[in-house]
């Protein structure tokens, strides 16, 4: 039978944890579902809007695993529902999987869910929590409980959470190439501070590109970390708001794709084959393209699947650029590189799912932004990023 798995999503989400934790769990063929505790259209910390697939009071039976993930605002709303503590406590007496990231596990603390257990959670959030024994981890599973350390650590968290529905853990980091992005041979330990937040309000803007059939977690991580660090960056649909993904959630976009698309910095055309598929079939796209690639001091940004829309646009002919695993023959012209995340003259391009993270940062800088709080804040050298 196909496993059965709830992620609470309340307002203030960490949308780059959320939504990537349901991402990952449909690709291990489990049967995810994004429940609000609240109203089905539920905002994140970083203006991105899912539509729910239930809400709590929808819920009937007891799932396989409960996700709680972070995002301060979120944690403090699930903290204060009532039927979030009972329904925790319920599956806990089920023996079923419970998993909290980031600021999260302060809600299994409440619930007296983390007494004599191992778990870890962000740093300062770790330091309010009495109960239990923290540890330095980026990951920590004990038993059928799984807690995550920080927002750059949901893809190590959600791989383990495969693993503990008998999942194929392995196949599913492989075809995501989370490897390109993370060696944890390369992590180091956890600073005596994290620096505050220095996010600046930027000039540059950016539009990101969001056709049916886009990758969920990718596009998302890519906007949160964007406006995480003072960018203007707005979401494009074609059609209705509402856009569906490649793994079936329901994401409102910000603007109509349009003329105005040109006036931004940057076009980021993210990944997801049925996504890629439809932009490419676009001649407005294409023609946008063809455009910002003659207009100085412009950007055009794809990951994954999307690379293949710059090769029809043509743009790509003579410039070093990479792609998701087995694209060089799909980037005909270029010179296709096995880095993870790569930038030359007016191209920025990364490789498969897993990849946003030096992806948005690569993007950042090539803007001038400074990049170095938000990789301490969002814990990527703890967990060994590349780039």
């Amino acid at each position: 039978m196909m496993k059965t798995a709830v992620v609470l999503f309340a307002p203030g989400f960490e949308e780059s944890e959320a939504l990537t934790v349901v991402d990952i769990l449909r690709r291990g063929a489990v049967d995810a579902k994004a429940v609000s505790v609240g109203d089905p259209d539920v905002t994140g910390a970083h203006g991105i809007t899912l539509r729910a697939d239930c809400t709590l009071d929808d819920l009937t039976t007891l799932p396989d695993l409960i996700v709680l993930p972070g995002g301060y605002a979120a944690v403090e709303a699930l903290r204060q529902h009532p039927r979030v503590r009972t329904l925790l406590c319920e599956a806990a007496a089920a023996d079923r999987c419970l998993a909290a990231l980031c600021a999260a596990p302060v809600v299994l603390s409440d619930a007296g869910l983390l007494e004599n257990r191992r778990f870890t959670a962000y740093p300062t959030v770790a330091a309010t929590i009495s109960a239990g024994h923290f540890c330095a981890e980026s990951v920590v599973c004990d038993g059928k409980l799984v807690t995550g350390m920080g927002p750059a650590a949901v893809y190590a968290f959600s791989y383990a959470l495969l693993e503990q529905l008998g999942a194929d853990r392995a196949a599913v980091e492989s075809r995501m190439v989370y490897s390109h992005s993370f060696d944890p041979s390369r992590a180091v330990p956890l600073p005596n501070a994290l620096p505050a937040a220095d996010a600046e309000t930027r000039q540059e803007r950016i539009a990101v590109l969001m056709a049916e059939g886009f990758e969920e977690g990718e596009t998302m991580t890519i906007v949160d970390l964007l406006r995480r660090l003072g960018f203007c960056c707005d979401t494009f649909y074609f059609g209705a708001p509402l856009v569906r993904g490649m793994h079936g959630m329901m994401l409102y976009g910000d603007r109509p794709f349009g003329a105005d698309v040109s006036a931004y910095d940057v076009v980021v055309l993210p990944g997801g084959r049925p996504g890629g598929e439809n932009l490419r079939r676009n001649p407005d796209v294409t023609a946008l393209l063809r455009t910002m690639n003659d207009m100085p001091g412009k950007y055009l940004a794809a990951m994954c699947s999307g690379t293949t829309v710059l090769a029809a646009a043509e743009v790509i002919a003579g410039k070093r650029m990479t792609g998701y695993t087995g694209y060089a023959e799909k980037l005909p012209g270029a010179l296709f590189s096995e880095t993870v995340a790569v930038k030359d003259q007016n191209l920025i391009t990364s490789q498969g799912p897993a990849t946003p993270y030096p992806f948005a940062l690569l993007i950042a800088e090539t803007l001038g932004a400074n990049t170095a709080w938000l990789r301490a804040r969002t814990l990527y050298p703890q967990v060994g990023g590349i780039g």
